[in-house]
């Protein structure tokens, strides 16, 4: 047997697999989650119907893993984050830096985002995976806002999980606004806003 023949068998099974995801956010982005159909799909990826079924077991498994796996991979750099050297206040700075930069990186896949978000909420085959997104980021998030609160950054009132919880909806808050109104306050001015908000606070207590 050719040492080689497993390895190339094993590449073009990732190159299709990685072409259906592509296709599957593109067609998504382009159609809405009710428009990305099978088809559109493997069209898009060069593919056959039954690769659907062969690399995820149905398309509903394929637009989840491409949303989902999409989302977990963007906001990794921010998990990441959590884990440097400093101060609570710059580890909070630095982990909104990386969800602005990666938000501005990839404005155009904002739809994308939010479509991954009402299918979570919608279907409860793929709420556990949204849920814990969410809880992987506000769970992080929450140690940092504990931190804050008891350096004196920010008030002793500020429960750090419903804290931990109103920042993240704030985060989803100014990415559809700035789908909507494009030229309003940019994402960066909005999120100094609230920043600005929760220290001023401290200081006035």
């Amino acid at each position: 047997m050719n040492d080689t023949t497993i390895p190339a068998s094993a590449a073009r099974t990732a190159d299709t697999r990685q072409r259906l995801l592509d296709a599957a956010r593109e067609r998504v982005k382009v159609s809405g989650l009710a428009g990305a159909t099978s088809r559109e799909i493997t069209t898009a990826a060069g593919a056959n119907l039954a690769a659907i079924t062969y690399h995820f077991g149905s398309k509903d498994e394929l637009v989840a893993e491409a949303l989902f796996g999409e989302l977990e991979r963007r906001v990794q750099p921010a998990l990441t984050a959590f884990d440097g050297d400093g101060s609570p206040s710059e580890l909070m700075l630095g982990v909104v830096q990386q969800l602005l930069a990666e938000f501005e990186r990839s404005k155009g896949d904002a739809v994308v985002f939010f479509d991954a978000l009402l299918l979570g909420a919608r279907d409860p085959n793929y709420r556990d995976r949204a849920v814990a997104l969410y809880a992987a980021l506000r769970s992080r998030l929450s140690g940092v806002v504990a931190d804050l609160v008891e350096d004196g950054v920010i008030p002793a009132w500020v429960d750090a999980d419903a804290m931990a919880s109103l920042v993240l909806a704030v985060a989803n808050g100014i990415a559809l606004q700035t789908i909507i109104d494009p030229n309003g306050p940019d994402q960066v001015a909005m999120a100094s806003q609230f920043a600005g908000l929760l220290v001023a606070s401290a200081n006035a207590s």
